[in-house]
C-alpha cells in the first residue's frame, strides 16, 4: 500500500509538471503579422453561432470582394498571415477567424460545440456579421472540413473555393474504403479524455513545436513562429477545447468525412489543391477528390507536405488569386 501511495503522489506530481510547463509567455501575433507583412491587420470580436465570440483578423478594402481563410489543427488565424497580407493587397476584404476553441475565440463546452456543423455555423455568422451575402472561401485541415461543410451546406453563400490537402467527404470515405491508409493513429489518441492535451502541453508543448518542423520543409517554421504558436496554444488552456473535432467525429464511421455530399445545383466553382507529401491524407485520397470534382479542377504539388501554407505562401497566394479572381494583382509580385 506504501509503495502504491508512493506511485500514485510521482504520478501526480510529474502530471502537474507537465501541466504547469504549458504556461507559457503569451505573445502578440497580430503586432508580429504586421510586422512581417507590412499590412495592418484589424483584429475584433465577432458574433459567431450559439452565442459563441469569433475572434477574427481582416485585412483590405472595405468595399473589396469577401474571402475568408479558415485555418487547421493545430494552428489558428496567424498561419495565414502571408497569403491575408497578399490577398488585401490585391483588393480583396479577407477575414481570417479563429475557430471556436483557438487562441482567442470563446471556448465552449461539450463535444457537441465542435461539430463541422458547428464550425460552419460560425462562418456563416460571421458573413452575416459583416454584411456579405456570399463570400470566397480558402480552407486547409480542419478548415477543410469546414470548407466542404460550407460547399456542401451553404452553397448558396459561397462565391468560389479553394480547399488545401483534404479531399472532400466522399474522396475521403472512397479512399479509406479503397483500404488507404495516412497517419491517422493520433485521431484515436486524441479521443482519450485529458491525455492527450497533459502530454502535449508537457515541457512547454515541446512534442507538438518538434512536430511542426520535423514534418514540413526545413525554415517553414521559424523560431518565432513557433513561440507564437505555442502562445496561442496556452491562451485560456486552447489545447483542450482544440481537440474538440477529433472528439467530437465518429472514427468508426469516418465521422463527418465520409458523409456522401449532396448535389446541389448551385453549388460553388471549388478548386481542391493536394499535397503528395501529406501523410495525414489516405492514399487515393487525391485520385478519389480527380474523379468527384473533375481532373480540372484538381491540382497536385507532388514536393508539398502537409504545411503548404508554411512552405509554398507564393504558390498558395497565386492559387487563391488565379481562382478566386483578380481584383488588382499589382502588389503579388512582391509577395
Amino acid at each position: 500500500m506504501g509503495r502504491l501511495l508512493v506511485i500514485l503522489i510521482l504520478l501526480g506530481g510529474l502530471g502537474y509538471w507537465a501541466w504547469a510547463s504549458g504556461d507559457v509567455e503569451l505573445q502578440d501575433e497580430i503586432a508580429a503579422a504586421t510586422d512581417e507583412t507590412g499590412v495592418d491587420f484589424e483584429s475584433r470580436m465577432v458574433s459567431g453561432a450559439d452565442g459563441v465570440t469569433l475572434h477574427v483578423v481582416f485585412a483590405g478594402p472595405e468595399d473589396g470582394a469577401p474571402a475568408i481563410l479558415i485555418h487547421g489543427f493545430p494552428e489558428f488565424w496567424y498561419s495565414w498571415r502571408r497569403q491575408a497580407a497578399a490577398l488585401a493587397r490585391a483588393g480583396y476584404r479577407v477575414a481570417v477567424p479563429d475557430l471556436r476553441g483557438y487562441n482567442r475565440s470563446d471556448k465552449p463546452k461539450g463535444e457537441d460545440a465542435y461539430t463541422v456543423a458547428a464550425y460552419a455555423s460560425d462562418i456563416v455568422a460571421l458573413m452575416d456579421a459583416e454584411g456579405w451575402d456570399r463570400a470566397h472561401i480558402a480552407g486547409h485541415d480542419v478548415g477543410a472540413a469546414v470548407a466542404w461543410g460550407l460547399i456542401y451546406g451553404a452553397p448558396d453563400r459561397v462565391d468560389r473555393a479553394v480547399v488545401f490537402n483534404i479531399p472532400p467527404p466522399a474522396a475521403w470515405g472512397a479512399a479509406m474504403a479503397d483500404g488507404g491508409e495516412s497517419t491517422s493513429w493520433y485521431r484515436s489518441f486524441f479521443k482519450l479524455p485529458f491525455l492527450p492535451e497533459l502530454s502535449l502541453r508537457a515541457g512547454g508543448y515541446r512534442v507538438l513545436g518538434d512536430a511542426l518542423r520535423t514534418d514540413s520543409r526545413a525554415g517553414a517554421f521559424t523560431d518565432e513562429d513557433i513561440a507564437i504558436y505555442k502562445s496561442a496554444w496556452a491562451r485560456e488552456n486552447a489545447m483542450s477545447t482544440m481537440l474538440g473535432f477529433y472528439r467530437a467525429i465518429d472514427l468508426s464511421a469516418g465521422g463527418d468525412f465520409a458523409t456522401p455530399p449532396s448535389a446541389a445545383d448551385d453549388a460553388p466553382r471549388v478548386f481542391f489543391i493536394g499535397a503528395g507529401g501529406d501523410h495525414f491524407v489516405p492514399e487515393g485520397g487525391i485520385e478519389a477528390t480527380k474523379k468527384l470534382l473533375g481532373e480540372e479542377n484538381v491540382e497536385v504539388w507532388p514536393n508539398a507536405s502537409h504545411w503548404v501554407l508554411q512552405e509554398e505562401p507564393r504558390l498558395t497566394i497565386s492559387a487563391m488569386i488565379r481562382h478566386f479572381g483578380a481584383v488588382d494583382t499589382t502588389e503579388l509580385a512582391a509577395e
